[in-house]
Parts: structure tokens; sequence; C-alpha cells
């Protein structure tokens, strides 16, 4: 009986990891937006160009470059992008307008209040909290991953069996975090943010053993391309590719530097930027964090395919 029962196991745990899905969920901030808040603000934030068709670089974004390996004719059919530009993790009534929250109430809502088990969702989000540079970070780092697991959660009770977890980068080797004089104090939320990311990580595995969970580090990513520029195609991981600029550091600070970016400094199609503006990549950074993304999926046993390919 025994052999029995790890015999079912192991076939049920082979049939989960190996998957091919349809279509991609993306939740999330300016990291992954692609274009939702340009088309909000009626092309007017951010300015294009230079950023690149309302999305906070100047070429795709990671999640439109990882569905486009797949699907290179058809990213629109097979991407649903539900990621706002200041999007953050908010559970209180004075929510400002994009939240986590919001973004899946409004993905549950053009879904019947379901969700899929042949998607991937993906959740990246975190770092407009953290950019407010609170005092309190336990507190801050507490609030903003119950949010994160809620969010899960959620998902996971209305039928998502394929799941993508991203963590941040370190805040506190962007040019913002030079620039404002803040880089220990972001570094440090970041850094704990993804501790306990991790850990809540490992427990919503352990509650839901039915889902296939998948994390992606990208602050161990971010790291190997400060270190190794050259290998990545980078030659400047220190300066930005156009100058922008804000007061101060805050919940908003992407829309603001957004908002007062110089078009006429640059030239170049910033070939071999790592940043550029003081908060985001350029899109060969993107493009780096896709193919590790893609890579993580064929290691798990995920592709995307269409619906008749599954049948």
């Amino acid at each position: 009986m025994r052999v029995y029962l790890s015999a079912l196991i192991l076939c049920f745990s082979t049939l989960l990891s190996a998957a091919t899905l349809n279509k991609v969920v993306v939740f999330g901030d300016s990291l992954s937006d692609n274009g939702n808040l340009y088309e909000y603000m009626k092309h007017q934030l951010p300015q294009s160009p230079p950023y690149y068709e309302g999305r906070f670089t100047n070429g795709p974004v990671w999640i439109e470059l990882l569905v486009a390996s797949y699907f290179p004719k058809a990213v629109n059919d097979h991407l649903l992008d539900y990621a706002y530009a200041g999007a953050g993790v908010v559970e209180d009534d004075d929510e400002p307008i994009f939240t986590l929250h919001s973004e899946l109430d409004s993905f549950f809502l053009a879904h019947k209040n379901k969700a899929d088990e042949n998607y991937l969702y993906v959740l990246w989000i975190g770092s407009n909290n953290y950019l407010a540079v609170p005092d309190n970070v336990e507190q801050s780092v507490h609030d903003v991953n119950v949010g994160i697991k809620k969010s899960l959660q959620r998902l996971v009770d209305k039928g998502a069996k394929h799941i993508l977890v991203v963590n941040l980068p370190d805040l506190g080797r962007t040019p913002a975090a030079r620039e404002f004089d803040a880089a220990d104090q972001l570094s440090k939320l970041s850094s704990r943010h993804n501790v306990v990311l991790a850990e809540n990580f490992e427990l919503l595995k352990a509650a839901n053993p039915s889902v296939q969970w998948l994390y992606l580090d990208v602050e161990t990513s971010l790291n190997e391309m400060l270190t190794n520029p050259s290998q990545y195609g980078f030659t400047n991981v220190v300066d930005t590719c156009y100058e922008s600029s804000t007061d101060e550091l805050s919940s908003q600070s992407v829309l603001k530097i957004a908002s007062t970016v110089r078009t006429n400094l640059r030239k170049s199609a910033c070939d071999g930027f790592l940043f550029f503006d003081i908060v985001h990549p350029s899109t060969l950074a993107h493009k780096v964090m896709a193919e590790k993304t893609r890579e993580l999926l064929e290691q798990s046993g995920i592709t995307l395919g269409e619906e008749d390919e599954r049948a």
C-alpha cells in the first residue's frame, strides 16, 4: 500500500510539473506594466518618447519578452497584463487607485471570479512601498508581505495551479539610492522583504501542495549583472540612459521621475546601459530577466502553447 501511494504521489507530481499553459497573467507595478498606466493617463504619462510606448523603460518589459519568446506574433493574445506603474500593496480603505488588491479585483471581474488552471500567474510587487523609505522596517515588510500572501492564496482559492513569485532587486543599488543617500536603508528594506517573501512562499507551498509554485530570484540576477556586466552585454551599470529627477523618494517616485525625464540628453538607444532612469532598468536588463525566467520555466517542466496543442 505504501509503495502504491508513493507511486500515485510521484505520478501526480510529474503531471503537475509538466504543463503546457496557454496564457500568462501578471500583477505588479511599473516593472511589468506594458502600457496600462499610459492608457489610463491618456498617453500623458510616461512621456513617450523617451519611454517606449508607455513602458517605463526604452523597450518591451520582461514579461512581454518572455511571452514573445513563445508567441512572437501573438504576444497580446497570450499575455494578460494587470500591472500598473505606481501600484503597491495596500490593505486599508484609503488605498490609492492602483494596488495589488485592485489588480486582482479587475482580473476576477473579467474572468467570472475564477482563475483558469491553464494559466501561469505571475506576481511581482513591493518596490513602491519601500521607495518611501519607511522608518519601521519590520512593520512595513510585514504589511507588504501579508498583502502578497493574501493575494497569492486568493489566486489559489479561485483555481490557480501554476504561480510564479518574483522577489525584489536590491533597491540600494539603484541610482536613486545613491542620489538620495538611501542605499543602506533601501538595501535593508528589500533584503528583509525577500527573506519574509521566501518564508511565506514555503508556507504557501506546504499549505497548497496541488499548486506548482515557482520562485524567481531577481535579487541575485541584478547582483550578477552589476558584478559581471560584460557577461550580459552591459557597458555602463552606474549612470542612467536618460536624466530624470524627483524632489524626494516616495511611493509615487516612479511617476514623478517619468514626468521629468529629459528627452534631448542622449540620442542613443541606451545600448549597454543597465539603468534607463534612476529606478527603472533598461530593456536590455528586461531581456536578461526574460531569458532567466524562461530557463526557470523550462527547468520546471512548463511551456507555453496554443490551447489546441493541449488537446
